[in-house]
């Protein structure tokens, strides 16, 4: 089995492309050829001659005709290598202070505004809030079940 890795890494990035072909044991050591803006690959073993065409991360077979003896360099045989180990994951951000302008605050958790007495956000419990009867408008104490003025049912 022959094994082709093409890695490549740069800032904050990296690339791996790879094809595996059954060709058997070799019988010579494969040769590289730069032909233009891409390099050919020929590995020979008993069942015959392999082609490959590398350019950037792109892998493709190559017909014999495209090799170029003259500029043929041998290759050395190395393990292969583990493929690239992937980028850990981020550890997450603290989470972040209520901002505070002059008499205004805001916090993210749970999402609130505060700007003088006057309060935004999910429903927060009502402590000195005066409540009205929805059918007279009388004002009514906290934990009223009924409308002192007219008798309605609060719901």
């Amino acid at each position: 089995m022959t094994s082709i890795t093409l890695a490549s890494a740069g800032a904050g990035q990296q690339q791996q492309s790879s094809t595996q072909v059954s060709t058997g044991p070799w019988t010579e050591i494969p040769q590289i050829a730069r032909v233009g803006n891409a390099v050919l690959l020929r590995c020979v073993t008993a069942q015959g001659s392999f082609f490959w065409q590398i350019q950037g991360t792109q892998i493709a077979a190559a017909p014999a005709t495209a090799w170029a003896t003259a500029q043929a360099t041998p290759m050395q045989a190395t393990e292969s290598s583990p493929p690239i180990a992937s980028v850990l994951p981020m550890t997450p951000l603290p989470p972040m202070a209520p901002m505070r302008m002059g008499n205004m605050e805001m916090s993210l958790n749970p999402m609130t505004m505060r700007m003088g007495k006057m309060t935004l956000g999910p429903d927060l419990p009502t402590v000195n809030t005066p409540k009205f009867c929805t059918q007279c408008g009388a004002a009514i104490a906290l934990g009223n079940r009924f409308c002192g003025s007219c008798g309605y049912q609060l719901s």
